[in-house]
């Protein structure tokens, strides 16, 4: 029997007919990914140098190949790191790449009373904006884990979006006018390579052809659908070589796709907010 395929209606309208939009994004929390679970790892060395490896070693690398494809990226930073490593958060900014906020020791933002997260938002984006020297107008929640007045203290506070939310595979607008650039545990670096004995930390690390095979299915199937694909990697786990070459993977089949739109957090942002109509609202009558 010769089937027709199924042909979705795209749920976003792209800009120069693109059938989707990607958004590289990297999360260099060094040595916050210890700090913010237990202070007193700082004396754990082997443990601490494990997550120094990705302000020192693995975003130059990022970096490197970013620029060699002339790509995009966004980064979203913990203000403690963007201190320690005030030349690697001044690269990023260099090389034309956004930085957004992320906290400052990565705090898990519900374990915050709204005064303390407050506080931790507007120093964190004070120290970034004297880093880099303008305020970062994007924020990621540690763990992509949100309190429910987060959106209107980020929108009180100048943010023009968010990206921690998984309730979409296409950006949209809260009631307060924030935009929202929802992510998903899928495309994401930390439940495939994650792993530390002790404290234990993630599981036995993936082969970077799984991995390739697990993140390009779901941009496939998301291009058919007209999606964002926000891919979300840590440098630390990702700025490893074999893992800097799964990227170059994927960021070349962005490329060679033809009809994608590789983009940072403020453009998607701005496009949404100036596209209003672009966003398809599911329709149940029509399914």
């Amino acid at each position: 029997m010769n089937l027709p395929k199924y042909q979705p209606e795209p749920r976003f309208s792209w800009p120069n007919g693109c059938k989707a939009a990607a958004m590289l994004c990297f999360d260099v929390d060094g040595e916050t990914t210890a700090l913010s679970e237990d202070p007193n790892l700082v004396s754990r060395i082997t443990t601490m140098s494990q997550c120094s490896y990705g302000p020192s070693i693995g975003v130059p690398r990022i970096l490197g190949l970013l620029k060699h494809y002339n790509v995009p990226g966004t980064f979203f930073i913990p203000s403690w790191v963007a201190e320690q490593y005030p030349k690697m958060t001044e690269a990023i900014a260099n090389q034309g790449h956004e930085i957004g906020a992320h906290g400052h020791l990565h705090e898990k933002l519900p374990t915050l009373a709204p005064p303390e997260e407050e506080a931790i938002l507007e120093k964190s984006t004070a120290i970034l904006e004297r880093i880099v020297g303008s305020r970062p107008i994007g924020f990621r929640a540690p763990w992509f884990e949100l309190n429910p007045g987060t959106p209107d203290l980020l929108k009180s506070h100048g943010f023009l979006y968010d990206a921690s939310m998984m309730s979409d595979d296409v950006p949209f607008i809260h009631q307060n006018g924030l935009v929202e650039i929802p992510g998903q545990w899928l495309l994401e670096d930390w439940e495939q390579f994650a792993f530390n004995a002790d404290p234990a930390w993630g599981v036995i690390p993936e082969d970077c052809e799984k991995v390739f095979q697990l993140w390009w299915r779901e941009f496939e199937a998301m291009r058919d659908y007209g999606c964002c694909f926000v891919l979300t990697l840590h440098p630390w786990l990702s700025g490893r070589p074999s893992r800097v070459q799964l990227l170059e993977r994927i960021i070349r089949g962005l490329l060679e796709s033809g009809d994608t739109w590789i983009t940072t957090g403020s453009e998607l942002a701005r496009y949404v907010l100036e596209n209003p109509t672009a966003r398809r609202e599911i329709d149940f009558e029509k399914q």
